[in-house]
């Protein structure tokens, strides 16, 4: 008789997720991201550009700004996904502003504002 694969056997077995975000956790904010692939993972860089403070009167602030030979973004965090995982989260992100934008409509009192279809928003998978 042949013993069951354990592997397939504890992935086919559904148990709930319990969340935890610690209280440690940091909150920053990302002003760009950077996706790349490679096989079949994705890796996403948060990039969060610098803040600089300029004084001065509105023509020296434009002039040191445009003396500025760059702005720094600084890489807050990396995070690296499978291809189905990537492709749930994107698929969640669109639905997500979706629903933002539909709100949106209907408090600017646009009466034709509608939902977008989850076939219509959601990515393709390949077949």
């Amino acid at each position: 008789m042949q013993q069951p694969d354990m592997n397939n056997l504890v992935t086919s077995i559904p148990k709930p997720l319990k969340w935890i975000i610690p209280d440690a956790l940091t909150t920053d904010h990302a002003t760009n991201l950077i996706v790349q692939q490679q096989g079949s993972e994705f890796t996403f860089l948060f990039f969060e550009a610098e803040s600089i403070l300029f004084t001065g009167t509105q023509e020296e602030q434009l002039k040191a700004y445009q003396e500025l030979p760059e702005v720094k973004a600084k890489c807050i965090a990396k995070i690296v996904m499978s291809a189905e995982n990537a492709m749930e989260a994107a698929n969640n992100v669109i639905e997500s502003i979706n629903r933002f934008n539909l709100l949106l409509q209907v408090a600017k009192g646009q009466e034709n504002a509608r939902r977008e279809t989850h076939e219509n928003t959601e990515l393709s998978t390949p077949s």
